[in-house]
């Protein structure tokens, strides 16, 4: 189980290929490509609101697959993810638990059972790339997601310890420059909740 910071910067993006022939000629290695369905859970009516304490816990399925391929890699994963308050005012730094399970549609009963509210399922398209930089292992995600068609750069270091955020953020935002990427243009909100300022937009969506 993965119980470490997740120092994570995200910025939208306009052309996703321009920014995937720039990683290319920046020495990034493209690893895999996936496509997400990350489902939302708040806690059980009387206890803790995740939307009051910035808190969320989800339960992914995860399709890999290789841009040149047209078929998955194998069977679907899933994972259960629990993600703490963010940690900072400019990022999405958090600390993350994640495990991976057998069977997300059981587990998926089994919290509605206990009386967990089911919130929404997230789509993402993604690639994975991975750059080597000022010696740090940095993971780069060039996500898109259909419900806002909208593309996004996420951009990831693990931190072991909340001493270490301040250094990696600057080493993150140090990165994004590199790509023409202002430290401005930091995006806080996750995907669920830009989602659900879209779909209350749309009038599709209620607290």
């Amino acid at each position: 189980m993965n119980k470490l910071i997740e120092v994570e910067v995200k910025v939208s993006i306009s052309d996703p290929d321009y920014y995937r022939k720039k990683f290319i000629k920046h020495d990034g290695i493209y690893q895999v490509s996936f496509l997400h369905e990350d489902t939302y859970y708040n806690m059980p009516e009387g206890l803790r609101d995740f939307k009051a304490t910035d808190e969320a816990l989800r339960i992914r399925k995860s399709i890999e697959y290789y841009k040149s391929e047209k078929k998955p890699r194998g069977k679907p994963k899933y994972f259960i993810t629990y993600k703490g308050a963010k940690l900072d005012t400019s990022t999405k730094t958090r600390k993350e638990m994640e495990t991976q399970i057998v069977n997300g549609e059981i587990l998926k009963r089994i919290l509605e059972i206990l009386g967990f509210k089911e919130i929404l399922t997230v789509k993402k398209e993604r690639d994975l790339y991975e750059f080597f930089y000022k010696q740090k292992k940095i993971e780069v995600l060039i996500d898109y997601i259909p419900i806002l068609d909208q593309s996004f750069i996420e951009t990831e270091i693990l931190a072991e310890k909340e001493e270490q955020i301040k250094e990696y953020r600057e080493l993150l935002f140090n990165f994004l420059s590199e790509f023409g990427i202002k430290k401005k243009n930091s995006i806080r909100r996750s995907y669920l909740e830009l989602i659900i300022i879209e779909l209350i937009k749309r009038g599709e969506f209620s607290l």
